[in-house]
């Protein structure tokens, strides 16, 4: 506003274009403000160029150049912040997102990322003894154990929402240890 208050309304327009395109580039080149201002008379060119700082050859508007500058040492102090901690890519963050990375991350990054991925253990679906045996050494009936096994290895051992099952023994934990799922009568060699 107060670049602008003084100056007339064509002039407040190609003032306007200089200035979005002032926020592209750090300068404005003589080309670039001929462009701008070919159709104000000599009178409304000299009222613009009165706000008008020049440099370097061009033209800036002091307080977006300085906008520019600022948010050009915010990224760099925050790219340098970035490089000086150790990275750790946990598989449930969920903000984390490769392409917010500046071009200056090292490719060593990236492989340890892909090398992360690639350790991923595969689960194997436990057999009928194997779930028989958990549930008896903590105390739960046989019948339970046959209802969850048959339950999971009928659905591929997805769960019920659909969502491949990681861990077994953690599922029968959080859905088939219960109460009502408990031994009445001790189990031989439990």
């Amino acid at each position: 506003m107060r670049d602008t208050q003084c100056l007339s309304e064509k002039v407040q327009v190609a003032y306007d274009r200089i200035m979005c395109e002032h926020m592209r580039n750090i300068c404005i080149s003589q080309q670039q403000l001929n462009f701008f201002t070919k159709r104000l008379n000599e009178d409304e060119k000299g009222e613009l160029l009165m706000v008008l700082n020049t440099v370097n050859g061009g033209y800036e508007i002091e307080w977006v150049a300085e906008s520019i500058k600022e948010r050009m040492l915010y990224s760099e102090s925050r790219s340098k912040n970035r490089r000086g901690k150790v990275k750790t890519y946990d598989k449930h963050m969920k903000t984390y997102d490769k392409h917010m990375e500046g071009e200056s991350e090292s490719e060593d990054d990236s492989n340890s990322i892909d090398k992360n991925k690639s350790k991923k253990i595969k689960f194997i679906p436990p057999t009928i003894e194997d779930v028989e045996t958990y549930f008896g050494e903590n105390g739960y009936s046989i019948e339970s154990a046959q209802k969850a096994f048959n339950y999971y290895a009928l659905a591929d051992w997805h769960d019920s929402k659909g969502n491949k099952i990681k861990n077994w023994k953690q599922k029968m934990q959080g859905v088939w240890f219960k109460d009502e799922n408990k031994q009445k009568v001790k189990w031989e060699g439990y």
